[in-house]
């Protein structure tokens, strides 16, 4: 039996030409967190125990980067998207990487967390994204 390898799953964000899509160069790390909120169900009356009910689904995609540049289509964008505030479509894409291999697609927000210059390494700008959408397509749980 085979085993799922992490290379084989990619991320990949929308060109200002909406339906193309390009893969960042440099790519490393790729997470997604998911979590759940619960809420309370106590009222003021109550003791003991506080029961609680599932509430709303959080998403947190992190992607390790250490920018191959030039890359006008890939990490240039992610910049511009970080510096506007703006929601982009972004995919994740198994292996061979072709439009039919789409397993997670979604409008996120972009933020480029930190940025690391180390002498003699080269840079490191992690990538983090947060829905601005329920995602259209999530064949990752």
């Amino acid at each position: 039996m085979a085993k799922k390898l992490g290379s084989d799953y990619r991320l990949f964000v929308q060109s200002t030409t909406a339906g193309t899509f390009n893969q960042p160069a440099g790519q490393g790390n790729l997470s997604i967190d998911r979590g759940k909120a619960f809420s309370s169900n106590a009222t003021k009356d109550q003791e003991g125990v506080d029961t609680q009910a599932p509430g709303l689904r959080t998403l947190t995609i992190k992607q390790d980067l250490t920018p191959d540049l030039p890359d006008a289509n890939g990490y240039t964008r992610i910049e511009t998207l970080d510096k506007s505030n703006a929601a982009e479509v972004y995919q994740i894409r198994k292996k061979p990487f072709a439009t039919g291999d789409i397993v997670f697609e979604c409008s996120m927000y972009t933020s480029i967390d930190s940025s690391g210059f180390d002498q003699g390494a080269s840079v490191k700008s992690p990538l983090t994204l947060q829905p601005a959408a329920q995602p259209t397509i999530d064949t990752l749980q």
